[in-house]
């Protein structure tokens, strides 16, 4: 089950704090940093990116993303099923952030890493406020007026891509 944001009340969008784990323990940390990744650590920086990624999204979606339901084909069961690229995006960030910010004495090829991990998802998150990509089953904000369905007006020209 995935952690719970106090400020929304729904999942983290990266999901619980085994998964970003997971994420490090791909970078062959040595077990005793590992170890000291905990729940709470985790949970903070999940936070702090779930809060950027709304300051990004604010303008496109109603926020907070959510998850939707799905039928699952194989028995015909309900399941919530949570955005993929918004997952990957805050997954990426987190555990890029934690490493950059709570192991300062790493490798450089480890610190490289982790500044790609941030970077990538920094411009991941960016590109789903783009008109040529959307999320699938959030609903998007109106840019023009309250009378006009946002699918049918014309995309806002967002400023370049960093």
């Amino acid at each position: 089950m995935a952690d719970i944001s106090p400020t929304t009340g729904e999942s983290y969008y990266s999901g619980s704090w085994e998964q970003i784990k997971d994420v490090l323990r791909v970078l062959n940390m040595d077990d005793g940093k590992l170890a000291r990744v905990t729940q709470p650590m985790v949970n903070r920086f999940q936070e702090t990116v779930d809060r950027e990624i709304d300051a990004v999204l604010e303008d496109t979606y109603h926020l907070p993303i959510t998850g939707m339901n799905q039928i699952r084909p194989s028995d015909g069961a309900t399941v919530r099923v949570f955005p993929g690229d918004v997952r990957r995006g805050a997954r990426y960030w987190t555990a890029g952030l934690l490493l950059l910010t709570e192991f300062q004495n790493l490798e450089q090829n480890m610190t490289d890493q982790a500044t790609a991990y941030v970077d990538d998802a920094k411009k991941e998150v960016y590109a789903m406020k783009r008109f040529t990509h959307r999320i699938r089953g959030q609903r998007l904000k109106s840019q023009l007026s309250r009378t006009i369905p946002p699918t049918f007006q014309p995309p806002a020209i967002p400023e370049p891509d960093f």
